[in-house]
């Protein structure tokens, strides 16, 4: 039996990168948001999701840091809703 614990990582990728390849109609609405953030804001809260899904009317964004999460709620709400068209976001710290 092979007790092998090597370990591994994979190096982290800016969301606006994985968004290009994954979900291209996302794009647009990030370089909107970008503009209107501020660019040191966009990559220190934006950029450094680990996930960013929009269905329907609905948008889920999922970050590393519950001070990441509070601060899009508290700042960037509104802005965020307008940006990508949607009515309700969820925010979610892991």
């Amino acid at each position: 039996m092979s007790t092998d614990n090597t370990r591994y990582s994979i190096p982290f990728t800016p969301l606006t990168d994985r968004i290009a390849a994954e979900a291209p109609h996302l794009v647009e609405p990030l370089a909107a948001l970008r503009q209107a953030m501020g660019n040191a804001d966009f990559e220190k809260y934006i950029n450094s999701l680990s996930s960013l899904r929009k269905v329907d009317d609905q948008l889920l964004l999922i970050t590393r840091r519950e001070m990441n999460r509070s601060i899009l709620m508290s700042r960037y709400l509104p802005l965020m809703q307008e940006t990508f068209g949607v009515s309700y976001i969820r925010i979610v710290s892991q």
